[in-house]
Order: C-alpha cells, then structure tokens, then sequence
C-alpha cells in the first residue's frame, strides 16, 4: 500500500526534473502528462518549487537559469488526470485548470467506476459550468487535437 501511496512523489520528481532541468525552458511547446497521480498536490508542489528556485537557485548549474517561475512553467506545460481526488476538485482555482482531466481509470481497481457520475456531482459541485466542461471534456479534446464533430 505504501507503494501506491509513492506514485505520486515519484510523478513530482519527474516533473520537478522536467522544470528545474530547464527543459520546458528549451522547448516551450511541449506538453507532458502526469496520470493515474492524482492532482490535489499540484498546487503545493507548484509553491514548493517555487520556494525552492527563490532560495536556492545558484544551485543549479551554471547557464541553467529559468525566464519564468517554475509554477508558471509547470502550469503551462504540464497536464495532470485524477479520478477519485476531492482535493484537486476543490483546488482548481490553485492550478491551470485547463491542464486538469478527470479520469474515471477503468478497468482498474482505483476505477470511479461504477459511481462515476455519483462522485462527479458531490466532488464538482463548485466547479463553473466553463471549469466542469474543460475539465470533463475540453482539455482533452485540446490537448490530443480531438474533434468531437467528426466522432458523431
């Protein structure tokens, strides 16, 4: 159960490396998907980051400065999914939300399924209509360059 429970640190080193490395730095066009993480943890981890760049940035190595904040780079760049994660519902506001996709993980055993729409009422309840629609829809179809008019 503790390595489940790891996933999520594991995911904020690959993501910390990505943004401290300067890598979004080089190529601001990319795009990285974080899932199966969860997201409440974003907003911490974007201010952490942040505290960490402002106190300790000599650390990194010569000529590896950043032109943004690390939280702006990671809020541009990178996509988080959740499924059954109440915190990330109530943190959107914290985040890019339009880097947010909620996720239902099934066949899995972490799967909303099958109380999908249950959970979705009570967690998004105070979520905008334009947040619930981006979250639940939009960002993906943005991201992966989906048309829905041509599935119909």
């Amino acid at each position: 159960m503790n390595a489940f429970l790891s996933v999520i640190r594991g995911c904020q080193d690959i993501m910390g490396m990505l943004v401290l490395g300067g890598v979004f730095e080089r190529h601001p066009k990319l795009r990285v998907v974080c899932v199966e993480a969860d997201a409440g943890w974003v907003p911490h981890y974007m201010y952490r980051m942040d505290h960490a760049w402002k106190r300790h940035r000599n650390w990194l190595p010569p000529g590896q400065a950043l032109t943004r904040l690390p939280s702006e780079w990671f809020a541009e760049c990178i996509y988080t999914t959740f499924q059954d994660d109440w915190v990330a519902f109530r943190s959107v506001d914290m985040l890019n939300w339009h880097r947010l996709m909620w996720a239902n993980d099934f066949p899995h055993s972490d799967s909303t399924w099958p109380w999908s729409q249950a959970m979705l009422e009570e967690h998004g309840a105070q979520l905008t209509e334009a947040q619930r629609r981006a979250i639940l829809c939009e960002n993906v179809t943005e991201l992966y360059r989906i048309d829905l008019d041509k599935l119909q």
